[in-house]
């Protein structure tokens, strides 16, 4: 099975007073089953509460997302010591996964060792130098395959109090091996067969966890209502399905649960997957207030149905108006964008979406399947004082269709990035403080 190990080490820099880089090197995978070794990585890294943090990640196969959301926490316990953290040689594979959930915008990616401490040397130094984003981490491709996970014994204290609910048609061995080890660790453990009283219930029962099996809700309803709803859609959803081919059965339109395994699998892989859940749900909603995953076919109304989604998680993070509006005009530009110039209008092809709303900003990332364009020689227009009037003259005297679309984005947002070729679209929205 894949493991992670980690070494620690201090990297003295030449300055008046000296100053001290504790670098953390780990190798293998960051997963369900190394989750808590992680953890115990990064809190050696933390024993001494370093300023300055440089993580070696050349040698890491794979990050979930628990171990990005630790990564995440860490940086903000970084910049609570006005200091710094920065990962080295983070690979496509490792860094895409980072990239679409904006990492790469809050944390330095540099190529290796020796550029991440010249980063920060130059940060201690004040020159403030930009992120310089490793290249590997923004590239287009698919990500690795999802490695088997094992039983860790221990996951959770036994002091944790974690409500789990279980939707399965009936009880089995199956649900009665949870609810032991869930009585193990002292939560809470509710069975129930019908998906309509599970959301009736939802309240009351408050689930951290969801276990879902797809015979309870094989049109997927259960999980479309639960993320697209504020109050619910932080619940971690792990959904199991009965084969392979049930996970890819083709829908126009499908919001994500947040994991699923296949039957068979092994417990010791079902446990270690829920129980980093369980770890994780609790940290997320101190940070965030949703976050939802969708994709679809430009056909059947999925279009529609991705701009009545977008609205629904729009209004629900905002109060002002104008912050709605424009925000919804970006977003809805961005998949009209992704559908017509991304995918040229290709059925077949899916365009993703993500939505991620914290206390202070929503982000959207909009991902479509075609090759790309020169972003950077649009983007870099934006900047000039006549980019509306160059627009202009281009629909007018060229005859050009179009041509505003990623301005008027960057007008409607506070900040407006694409990666791999183009084909990834990353918006972010503050949100005004309530008055």
């Amino acid at each position: 099975m894949p493991k992670l190990t980690f070494k620690t080490r201090n990297h003295r820099l030449d300055r008046d007073p000296p100053q001290d880089i504790c670098e953390l090197a780990l190798k293998g995978f960051i997963d369900a089953a190394n989750y808590m070794t992680f953890e115990k990585a990064l809190e050696s890294a933390d024993s001494e509460s370093p300023r300055f943090l440089l993580v070696d990640f050349a040698r890491v196969n794979y990050i979930n997302s628990t171990g990005i959301s630790a990564i995440i926490r860490f940086n903000e316990a970084c910049k609570s010591r006005e200091g710094l953290l920065c990962l080295s040689g983070v690979s496509r594979a490792v860094g895409l996964s980072m990239h679409l959930l904006g990492v790469t915008s809050l944390i330095p990616f540099t190529r290796d060792m020796q550029a991440g401490r010249n980063h920060i040397a130059g940060f201690i130094d004040g020159k403030k130098p930009a992120l310089p984003v490793n290249e590997a981490a923004a590239a287009d491709g698919d990500g690795p395959a999802r490695p088997t996970a094992v039983l860790q014994r221990g996951t959770l204290s036994a002091g944790a109090r974690s409500h789990v609910l279980v939707l399965s048609p009936s009880a089995t061995r199956f649900t009665r091996v949870i609810e032991r080890r869930l009585g193990d660790l002292k939560g809470e453990y509710h069975l129930l067969s019908d998906a309509g009283e599970a959301l009736r219930r939802f309240d009351e029962i408050s689930p951290d966890l969801v276990v879902l099996d797809e015979r309870c809700d094989p049109s997927g309803g259960f999980v479309n209502k639960v993320k697209a709803q504020k109050k619910m859609s932080l619940t971690s959803v792990i959904k199991i399905y009965p084969e392979k081919e049930a996970v890819g059965r083709e829908r126009d339109f499908k919001i994500w649960e947040n994991d699923y395994l296949v039957d068979p699998f092994e417990m010791g892989e079902f446990f270690a997957l829920t129980e980093a859940e369980l770890l994780r749900v609790p940290r997320d909603r101190e940070v965030f207030s949703q976050q939802l995953r969708f994709d679809f076919r430009a056909r059947a109304g999925g279009v529609d149905k991705a701009y009545k989604l977008s609205d629904l998680v729009i209004r629900q993070a905002m109060e002002d108006e104008d912050d709605i509006t424009s925000l919804y005009a970006a977003v809805k530009e961005g998949i009209d964008n992704a559908v017509v110039h991304g995918n040229r209008r290709n059925e077949e092809l899916r365009v993703e979406v993500n939505f991620l709303v914290d206390n202070t900003k929503v982000t959207v990332l909009v991902e479509d399947r075609g090759k790309g364009f020169d972003w950077e020689y649009y983007l870099d227009r934006l900047d000039r004082e006549d980019a509306f009037e160059e627009a202009k003259k281009r629909i007018v005297e060229e005859g050009m269709r179009g041509g505003l679309g990623i301005l008027l984005m960057s007008r409607c947002v506070d900040r407006i990035h694409y990666a791999g070729f183009g084909n990834i679209l990353r918006l972010e929205k503050n949100i005004s403080a309530r008055r």
